[in-house]
């Protein structure tokens, strides 16, 4: 018998980014707990392939959006509303990685890193609030990074210094947003994935298991689906008294407490 906490039957679920590896893996575990879920992604193309390769895809509502454009987001929501009348949740997904150093990087690149990892983050989510959630409450996941959000050693390891910075942000906004929505009974809470095998990389995974594994207790890199059980956890019942919080993903590899 599956539990109510865990039960997302009926709800209504947003996924940003959801053309990635984690993208993905998200939209088809919340597809697998029952829930309605609107796929999107900047890229057509790598959604459909996206979708079609992941149990359970061809049961999602793909859309295409700009996470920087308030325009954009504003007409899936509209779709949202005519066929859902609701949204339970938002993922905030979205992001890109990026190699640029802080002093020396190009400035176009860094600001377009900025936007998309941090800034579309609050955009989706004072747009989705306002719409939905400000009477009716729900859940805000947002998708930050473990190692690289850490800084210092870690930061040219995990991504340039522009990512670990945009990646920094969403896990300081995801407690500002996490206080200023608690009035309004929605959670805020953030997923810090640590080494994940997805095509960002641009490796095969036993190369970066090769890099990485011998430095992580649990003796491998993460999955998608690894990270994708925490966000259905995050946007279900059970997560009820949990808001503010950062949860890391990553084997071990980083141990806060």
């Amino acid at each position: 018998m599956t539990s109510s906490l865990f039960a997302m039957t009926g709800s209504t679920v947003l996924v940003t980014g959801a053309g990635g590896g984690i993208g993905a893996a998200i939209t088809s575990a919340f597809l697998a707990n029952g829930a309605n879920v609107i796929a999107t992604d900047a890229n057509e193309e790598g959604l459909k392939n996206a979708l079609s390769s992941v149990e359970g895809g061809d049961r999602a509502v793909p859309m295409t959006m700009d996470v920087t454009s308030e325009a954009d987001i504003e007409r899936v929501l509209t779709r949202v509303a005519d066929q859902f009348g609701k949204l339970d949740a938002l993922i905030n997904n979205a992001g890109i990685k990026s190699g640029e150093r802080l002093l020396t990087g190009d400035k176009a690149k860094i600001d377009r890193t900025m936007e998309i990892n941090s800034a579309a983050v609050l955009l989706c989510t004072k747009l989705v609030v306002n719409r939905f959630m400000k009477d009716a409450g729900g859940r805000v996941v947002n998708i930050g990074s473990s190692l690289s959000s850490q800084g210092a050693v870690f930061n040219y390891q995990a991504g340039g210094a522009d990512y670990c910075f945009s990646k920094a942000v969403v896990h300081d906004l995801t407690k500002l947003l996490a206080y200023e929505c608690a009035p309004l009974g929605i959670n805020v809470n953030g997923v810090a994935p640590g080494i994940i095998d997805t095509p960002m990389h641009g490796r095969p995974r036993e190369e970066t298991e090769a890099r990485h594994a011998g430095r992580i207790p649990l003796a491998r890199v993460g999955s998608p689906e690894d990270v994708a059980g925490l966000a259905v956890f995050l946007a279900s019942p059970a997560s009820a008294y949990i808001t503010g919080q950062i949860v890391h993903v990553n084997g071990g590899m980083l141990m806060n407490g």
